[in-house]
């Protein structure tokens, strides 16, 4: 992935791909930005289960559940019958309306849950644990590395019962530890997280309680060397972007030119940007 601002610039280049074969062989977490084509992006980074088992997640608090399955169930073929699951937020419970066309963060001082619930933080030893509830279900099949079509009515959901981020992050946590089971030890980059989209969290809560909540996610996803995105459908250069831009190892900008979807890429370590390229 080289684009004009990487040639001529050999050791520039060299750094760059070795940042990015890094973050497929480790991990990481991604901030996907703009507002149009995005879903391919999405796809993209959910991976292909030709190339190997995934354990695909969803959380959703603006996209509809139906929407998410629908996505998962897209990228569900190969050889492979992969678990997958979606963790949903409704507007009726979380309260509030995201704007897409506002996104930005409050400086308020309310808690996570802001009808005065815990903190988003860690909370001094009191652990959730699992929920209890079914296993996942793989699409198409039970058992590992057999074959099976995709099946959308297979994908659980999971519900997020407050307005607290805390139990969000709680969900997430709860749905990878029970894929982590399930495989016994997660491989590099098998598991899958989308967030979709961001827009709530920085309208709706203190810029505070939205980086701490950001930086349980990444934690998570570090520790089971996962590759999580998250859509914030705002323009690169805003000033939301640019608050948050520095939690995660690289932004990805997605735009649709002519006939065609493009992809631009910044990476916080080294700090280098591509060009615009090809999805």
């Amino acid at each position: 992935m080289l684009g004009e601002q990487g040639r001529g610039r050999p050791e520039a280049v060299a750094r760059f791909e070795q940042r990015l074969a890094d973050l497929k062989r480790n991990g990481c977490n991604v901030l996907l930005v703009g507002t149009d084509a995005t879903d391919a992006a999405c796809e993209r980074l959910l991976g292909e289960s030709s190339a190997g088992p995934r354990y695909r997640l969803f959380a959703t608090t603006d996209a509809r559940p139906d929407a998410a399955r629908a996505k998962l169930a897209a990228v569900q073929s190969g050889p492979y019958a992969d678990p997958a699951a979606v963790v949903n937020w409704p507007a009726d419970v979380r309260g509030g309306v995201a704007d897409v066309g506002d996104v930005r963060g409050r400086d308020g001082g309310a808690p996570c849950g802001r009808d005065g619930g815990a903190p988003c933080g860690r909370d001094g030893g009191a652990t959730r644990g699992r929920d209890g509830s079914e296993p996942y279900t793989r699409v198409g099949s039970s058992a590992r590395g057999s074959t099976g079509s995709a099946n959308s009515s297979a994908i659980r959901t999971i519900p997020v019962e407050s307005d607290d981020l805390s139990e969000l992050r709680d969900r997430v946590e709860d749905a990878v530890a029970s894929f982590e089971d399930e495989a016994g030890d997660l491989s590099p980059g098998e598991l899958r997280l989308c967030v979709d989209s961001l827009t709530p969290l920085v309208l709706d809560y203190d810029d505070q309680l939205v980086d701490r909540f950001l930086a349980d996610l990444i934690g998570i996803v570090e520790s089971a060397g996962g590759m999580a995105h998250y859509h914030l459908p705002a323009d690169y250069n805003s000033e939301v972007v640019q608050r948050v831009e520095p939690l995660f190892d690289a932004a990805v900008e997605v735009r649709r030119s002519e006939a065609r979807v493009e992809q631009h890429w910044h990476l916080s370590d080294p700090d280098f940007s591509t060009g615009w390229l090809p999805l």
